[in-house]
């Protein structure tokens, strides 16, 4: 047989040239492959054919995996359905508060820094955290009521309002949070985990409990909450500081639960004085600074009746259940003990404070020789 020659000459001579890749044009008595296509225009129906191969494998993996995420899903919301859980959007509007609401009005407040700071988040990004709810009792004026989320209802009614169209809110509604007990436990923990509630607002919350007998002492109340009594005792007197002595703060939230026993001292020991200098507080402009206001509230009265008595004046001074230190004054001295220093370091603590008594009588001591 003749083999029959290329007019185009030997082609093993020609350079390795993309465009003879492309076509597909191999050296004379060079290895091939029986499967591939031999044309251009078949090559390019493999490439395409590979290609679309390659998309409907991609397709059922996507597949695939959304099937995976709603099957997830809906185990999800299975379990929530049996715990009494389910995800719902409301109109704001249809959720009231219930008697237990926690948070003091001013912390919902428009004007609240807090508050602007969460509505401009969820005016960007969306509500990510959905609030909890329970159904209302049968005649009542909302269908909802409120177990959890105090400062996103706010914030999404006040949306709502603004918004055209309105702003519906992400809600889970628990059925079982029909209990009081489990309903002030929810507030109390999602407020824990939060935005931490003020010493006021906490006290007045304890207290709130313990006069609709959800617990009926204060180491029950402990025990629910998992504090020490003698904090809740605390909490406690804060919220029972007659309403002069809370307003001259201005904002009751700046309170501190550590004031509690000097405030509370300080008005049993010389009460017409403190009234006198809390309405003083309440009136001066600018307020001063909580810490001033206190300072002012628990000294007043003291140095008259220590130079004809010599009665001691004393705190304690306490973080976390642990006392930091006491501090007395009598007869013009001072004694300071402290409970949380190492012994290693009383002499740095002597330095430092040493150094801050002589910083401070520098700028308020007298200035007479």
């Amino acid at each position: 047989m003749i083999e029959r020659k290329s007019r185009f000459g030997d082609r093993s001579a020609l350079p390795d040239d993309p465009a003879l890749r492309v076509l597909a044009l191999r050296p004379r008595g060079g290895a091939s492959d029986p499967t591939a296509p031999i044309t251009y225009p078949g090559r390019l129906a493999a490439e395409d054919q590979q290609g679309l191969v390659a998309r409907l494998q991609q397709s059922r993996e996507e597949a695939a995996a959304a099937h995976n995420t709603l099957e997830k899903e809906r185990i999800e919301r299975e379990i929530e359905r049996s715990e009494g859980l389910l995800l719902l959007r409301l109109d704001p509007e249809s959720i009231g508060l219930t008697e237990y609401a926690n948070r003091h009005e001013l912390s919902l407040l428009a004007t609240d820094e807090k508050l602007k700071s969460l509505k401009a988040s969820i005016q960007t990004n969306g509500q990510d955290t959905p609030v909890r709810v329970r159904p209302a009792a049968p005649g009542a004026a909302t269908a909802y009521e409120l177990v959890e989320g105090h400062r996103r209802h706010a914030v999404i009614r006040e949306l709502n309002r603004t918004t055209p169209g309105g702003f519906q809110i992400l809600a889970r509604l628990d059925a079982k949070a029909v209990e009081a007990k489990d309903l002030v436990l929810k507030m109390y923990r999602e407020n824990a985990e939060r935005e931490d509630l003020s010493a006021y607002e906490t006290g007045t919350m304890f207290a709130q409990w313990l006069a609709a007998e959800i617990c009926k002492t204060q180491r029950e109340l402990a025990g629910l909450v998992g504090l020490k009594e003698n904090t809740v005792s605390q909490y406690l007197t804060i919220a029972a500081l007659p309403t002069e002595i809370i307003s001259a703060f201005g904002d009751v939230r700046v309170i501190s639960v550590r004031w509690a026993t000097a405030l509370a001292g300080a008005y049993k020991d010389h009460r017409s004085e403190t009234l006198a200098q809390a309405r003083k507080s309440a009136k001066q402009t600018p307020r001063p600074d909580a810490q001033a206001i206190y300072e002012a509230l628990t000294t007043v009265g003291t140095s008259k009746r220590a130079k004809r008595r010599g009665t001691k004046v004393s705190d304690t001074v306490m973080v976390d259940d642990k006392v930091l230190f006491k501090i007395a004054l009598k007869d013009g001295r001072f004694t300071l003990n402290p409970r949380q220093v190492e012994a290693e370091q009383l002499h740095r603590f002597y330095d430092d404070l040493k150094a801050f008594a002589d910083k401070w009588l520098k700028a308020h001591g007298s200035k007479g020789g």
